[in-house]
């Protein structure tokens, strides 16, 4: 991810657009390949790709100010990290409104006490924030969870206890 595209992340998080609409314009841009292609295109002129972007932001009655940034993405040359600046987006959001996302990952469907405690690390470790939690399933683990936050992760698994196990009577 460049700094170009966290600084337009940024840009059109201060430009106050909702969440809901950053998410419906995303869904258009990557509806099509072909949509892409022209809009990135150096060949296509730029009133063309304006007029293709009022065209299809028009199905979903999109904020005239996310319709001027999209045409000013256009401009500079930022379409082709449009991926980026929507991920940075969502993140960027996430942090200013204090929004934890956090996946639980089991082997199998993990007890009432164990979903407890995932949810007390969470809120231990992230006490003034909204924590969403997803869950999927991971049959590797052998048994347990693991709790995975951004970057950091809390192992509780048996397999994670069998690795614990192994450093302290190695040494490692």
């Amino acid at each position: 991810m460049t700094q170009a595209a966290v600084n337009s992340a940024k840009v059109l998080y201060r430009l106050s657009v909702s969440r809901e609409d950053v998410e419906k314009a995303e869904k258009l841009f990557f509806m099509t390949p072909q949509l892409q292609k022209v809009l990135t295109s150096p060949v296509v002129p730029a009133a063309k790709k304006y007029e293709i972007i009022d065209q299809v932001f028009a199905l979903e009655t999109t904020e005239d100010v996310l319709v001027r940034y999209m045409k000013i993405m256009c401009r500079i040359g930022n379409m082709t990290e449009m991926q980026d600046i929507f991920q940075y987006y969502y993140k960027y959001w996430d942090q200013m409104h204090h929004v934890v996302r956090a996946d639980l990952i089991y082997a199998e469907t993990p007890s009432k006490e164990e979903e407890a405690e995932a949810k007390e690390i969470l809120d231990k470790n992230y006490p003034d924030s909204e924590i969403t939690l997803t869950q999927s399933v991971d049959e590797s683990l052998i048994g347990g969870y693991v709790v995975k936050v951004g970057y950091k992760e809390y192992d509780h698994s048996y397999e994670g206890r069998l690795r614990q196990l192994q450093r302290k009577l190695t040494g490692r």
